[in-house]
């Protein structure tokens, strides 16, 4: 019984990992830049990215702070996710999705909305 629920909770716990280096290797979608700090533009991401009336029931979005003020937003499975970089005393972000992704357009303006 304790074995099944080890499975069970690594099972659920596997669409919350943060990405992977593999994930970033094509390189971002997009790359945008902010005067506003990494920490503000990525809280204004993840609460753009949990509208429920723009994402349905994908909205699910986790925050990962990264160190050195850097942080990752990203969705259940990573299907879509931004890395915001702190660059002197604005930030950068990286918008990365997967390929044919049906909220690309729309997780992307979200994002220019925060900067």
């Amino acid at each position: 019984m304790k074995y099944a629920t080890l499975i069970m909770a690594t099972v659920l716990l596997a669409g919350c990992a943060a990405p992977s280096n593999s994930a970033r290797s094509e390189g971002p979608l997009k790359t945008l830049a902010s005067e506003k700090t990494s920490a503000e533009v990525a809280q204004c991401i993840q609460a753009a990215w949990q509208d429920v009336k723009l994402f349905g029931d994908s909205a699910d979005v986790f925050l990962d702070r990264q160190g050195d003020g850097n942080f990752t937003v990203f969705t259940t499975q990573t299907r879509y996710f931004a890395d915001v970089l702190r660059q002197g005393g604005g930030s950068e972000v990286r918008f990365y999705a997967h390929k044919g992704g049906d909220q690309i357009a729309l997780r992307a303006a979200a994002i220019a909305t925060c900067l």
